[in-house]
């Protein structure tokens, strides 16, 4: 592998594959090719260094409901949004029902099932280092022999979270892969017919403009980048009846304080601690403490037959535990210290200085003290963090602005929009699960009312999915089933925003068991 910033390609090199972005999917794709004879190129905007470069490209407007600033959503560099200050490392595959055609949920439906992604999920557990994908997500009562219906999900915590890391001595070993590393895509160049992508319009890290050719190419920047280039590139794939919309993240709201009836339930709610198994697993991690067993964490969920029967979108919610002396509103105030330096240190500001900027005031106080430790011993109930599946809507999308960038392209304009169904299937799920709670005498769930109209400011999870969705009709999707774009020769796109439905979280894991399905696909469409 070439990992340089700048490359003198003669000008008759064509490669057999370009991949445009060094993120989950892109690097999934070139690992499955390196030491081979196929050639790849992976153009990736950022740079190799820890903290991510080339953010900015990333900005953007948001016109819809409230959103994190975009450049803060992606992070551009070699790893992409696994890099750190990026992605936790949470796996799940979707879920059966994600797949299926569900008439009570629009535009649901993918054009195969898991059965099919199965092979790819398995080949995604050894590249993320996951032990036992069929375990996972499946569902089970919490409580057997008391509720049928208060279940949970199983994730795990996977222990190759920076494939950015992990894939790069493979991949500068192999010398049938190039990485260009500052390397920003600027459009693609069509043919007269426009069905036949031609060369990628490149910016380099030395300011000047390349063309680099090749006989595919893969887009594989990111849920919102993905659609962008498509709009920007103006062939087949930029029509907007279709291309940057069904724009999904998984909202989330923090609706209710569930207070266990009793000692034996508060211990088995509190080992859903996703926070305190996530610590561990760092601080194992940094002192370099090998663990056979996997990292585990369960997430509050209902049973799929429930939800089928009730007409629900797919839901799962995170249990944070509340302590003696906590004060909510403090503690809600930290964390939004934190998601601050975090904004601060992708903006490029030192770690010292970030700290300054978001702010100290409160980081040491008992509320904090009590977020730190957790101890078992002066927990009295848990806050409920819900977060359900997006119905697919057509008008939450992603759009060209009329900024532009620092090379003069129109940014992005989002357009997040939740329906009604997504709405109505949250405030329905709650309710039963409040129900089931006081019927089984498991405890009780409180919700406040000025907890229940705060549905039009949902938080979101940084989940860019849908833009660029996958369906065999072109007037439903941009790509197929193979994942090319409609109407092109030798266009395809990789990563989240090919995902018809969203599930109920975490979308790393099939973004890159989908990697390694296209790959088999352009192996052979490589050979002819």
């Amino acid at each position: 592998m070439i990992l340089r910033e700048r490359i003198d390609i003669p000008a008759d090199k064509t490669f057999d594959i370009c991949i445009v972005g060094a993120g989950a999917s892109g690097l999934t794709i070139a690992s499955d090719f390196a030491g081979g004879r196929v050639s790849v190129c992976v153009l990736e905007s950022g740079g190799a260094d820890a903290i991510p470069t080339a953010n900015d490209l990333s900005a953007g407007e948001s016109t819809g409901l409230t959103y994190a600033e975009l450049d803060t959503c992606r992070l551009r560099g070699l790893g992409g949004s696994t890099q750190a200050l990026g992605w936790g490392g949470l796996c799940k595959p979707l879920d059966e029902q994600d797949f299926a055609v569900r008439p009570w949920v629009r535009h649901s439906g993918w054009p195969f099932g898991r059965e099919h992604l199965l092979p790819y999920y398995r080949r995604a557990q050894k590249t993320l280092g996951i032990a036992d994908v069929e375990a996972l997500g499946q569902r089970q009562p919490l409580f057997p022999g008391r509720s049928d219906i208060i279940s949970v999900d199983h994730l795990e915590l996977c222990r190759h979270n920076r494939p950015g890391k992990r894939l790069r001595h493979a991949l500068e070993s192999a010398e049938n892969v190039s990485i260009l590393l500052h390397s920003t895509l600027l459009y693609l160049s069509f043919d007269e017919h426009k069905r036949t992508v031609g060369s990628a319009v490149v910016k380099n890290g030395a300011d000047e403009t390349i063309h680099i050719r090749a006989r595919t190419f893969v887009i594989a920047a990111g849920g919102i980048e993905n659609a962008r280039l498509l709009l920007l590139s103006g062939g087949p794939g930029s029509d907007d009846r279709t291309a940057g919309r069904f724009f999904m993240d998984h909202p989330r709201f923090s609706i209710g304080t569930l207070v266990p009836a009793n000692g034996s339930v508060l211990k088995t709610l509190n080992a859903l601690d996703r926070i305190r198994i996530a610590r561990g697993q760092r601080i194992r991690d940094a002192l370099s403490y090998t663990r056979q067993r996997p990292y585990l964490v369960n997430g509050l969920t209902l049973p799929a037959d429930l939800q089928q029967r009730e007409e629900l979108l797919n839901y799962r919610a995170w249990l944070e535990p509340c302590f003696i002396g906590q004060d909510t509103a403090k503690l809600q105030a930290m964390k939004e210290k934190l998601l601050a330096y975090r904004e601060q240190r992708l903006h490029g500001v030192e770690a010292k200085s970030a700290v300054r900027a978001a702010g100290k005031e409160g980081l040491v106080s008992w509320t904090w003290l009590m977020h730190l430790v957790r101890p078992s011993s002066l927990l009295r109930s848990f806050r409920l963090l819900h977060i359900v599946e997006p119905e697919p809507e057509p008008e939450s999308r992603v759009m060209l602005s009329n900024k532009k960038d620092r090379f003069g392209l129109p940014m992005v304009n989002l357009r997040w929009q939740l329906s009604g169904k997504t709405i109505d299937s949250v405030m329905r799920t709650i309710t039963i699960l409040g129900s089931e709670l006081t019927k089984t005498g498991l405890g009780k769930l409180i919700v406040k009312p000025e907890e229940m109209s705060g549905f039009d400011k949902p938080m979101w999870t940084w989940h860019h999915m849908g833009t660029t969705r996958m369906h065999a009709d072109p007037s439903q999707g941009v790509v197929d089933t193979q994942c090319k774009v409609h109407g092109t020769d030798n266009l395809f796109v990789a990563g989240s925003s090919v995902f018809p439905t969203a599930g109920n979280d975490t979308p790393t894991f099939t973004v890159v068991a989908l990697a390694h399905r296209l790959a088999d696909h352009l192996l052979q469409v490589v050979r002819g």
